[in-house]
């Protein structure tokens, strides 16, 4: 076993790793993490035939997936890999076929959408009862699966922060919904303020999303829609924007909002201050097109709140989501007391 790592308690091991599957770039952020640490790692991908069905469709092609993720479950099985970690609960399939321990990684909708359907939310119970943790990246997701606290640990999603960020907006002149078109994200409840808000901000979305066709053609007299962009350029994205609206429903705060306020932008967004007891994010509270039209206006010419959220906001996820701060709680839960396999 090599010595703790200067600054870090745990005393850990050079491992052999595989991260299966990957959602929203985080097991490529893993990966890179993991390996600059100094362990071997593999990124195992998975077959992603039929997910982008509807049901019942994508139910008949489950058997088709489930044959194949048999190379990749042979090459996880012909290795000596001291950690297996699988990224999306659904597909910890692979963790049951592999009879091995295994680590599960829940990202949104694999427990969400998921437990309502009989048949994915018996084999999400499945993998949660087998995995030896299940790690999950926004704290309001463990209230979909109760009972299993002991199995659940909370692993934020990585975020990069720039040192090179763009200054502080200084006023409140253009904003961007800043979230997935879906009706998961509330965006029921942040476009009527679009008719309010005209004539004060050049409001910007992202066409993205199932109710991105209908949405832009609802709204396009109002709001400006634009294609999403590669991962590598979000931050140019937010840089052109004062203001960041995010989604309103869940509570948490997901990647969209994490990387707004990486960026030093301003977020206003629905959030369950109950959620983040010991660390309140620097965020602007919003509930529906009432409250954002409120925080719009409230920020419009207060150059000093807007400093300050871009700050806090900037070390907020430094302290929280840094990239450190990640392989240490990996590296926790990987090595630390009672992971033993």
């Amino acid at each position: 076993m090599a010595g703790p790592r200067s600054g870090f308690w745990l005393d850990y091991r050079v491992a052999r790793i595989a991260l299966v599957h990957d959602i929203a770039g985080v097991a490529r952020i893993q990966a890179q993490l993991l390996r600059e640490a100094g362990h071997e790692v593999d990124q195992i991908p998975l077959s992603e035939l039929g997910a982008s069905l509807s049901w019942p469709a994508k139910a008949l092609a489950i058997p088709l997936r489930v044959a194949a993720y048999v190379p990749a479950i042979g090459k996880l099985k012909s290795n000596r890999y001291d950690i297996v970690h699988i990224h999306w609960l659904s597909q910890g399939i692979v963790g049951l076929l592999l009879g091995r321990p295994f680590f599960a990684q829940a990202h949104g909708s694999d427990l969400h959408v998921n437990m309502r359907n009989p048949l994915v939310r018996r084999v999400t119970l499945s993998v949660i009862e087998k995995a030896r943790t299940v790690f999950y990246v926004t704290p309001d997701l463990p209230a979909y699966a109760p009972g299993f606290d002991q199995k659940f640990s909370y692993l934020p999603n990585p975020i990069e922060i720039d040192d090179q960020a763009e200054p502080p907006p200084m006023k409140v002149a253009r904003a961007l919904i800043f979230t997935r078109l879906a009706p998961v994200k509330g965006v029921d409840r942040i476009f009527p303020a679009a008719d309010r808000l005209r004539g004060i901000v050049e409001l910007t979305a992202l066409e993205w999303g199932p109710l991105a066709n209908e949405y832009a053609q609802r709204y396009g007299r109002l709001v400006r829609f634009v294609p999403p962009v590669p991962h590598g350029e979000v931050g140019a994205l937010l840089s052109q924007f004062d203001v960041v609206i995010g989604q309103m429903s869940a509570g948490s705060l997901g990647l969209s909002e994490l990387e707004a306020m990486a960026a030093g932008r301003p977020v206003i967004t629905g959030i369950d201050w109950s959620l983040y007891p010991k660390d309140p994010p620097p965020v602007i509270a919003a509930a529906d097109a009432d409250g954002i039209v409120a925080a719009i206006e409230k920020l419009r010419h207060d150059e000093g709140e807007l400093a300050r959220l871009s700050r806090d906001g900037r070390e907020w996820v430094r302290r929280n989501h840094g990239f450190e701060r990640h392989l240490q709680l990996l590296e926790a839960a990987y090595f630390g007391p009672g992971a033993s396999s």
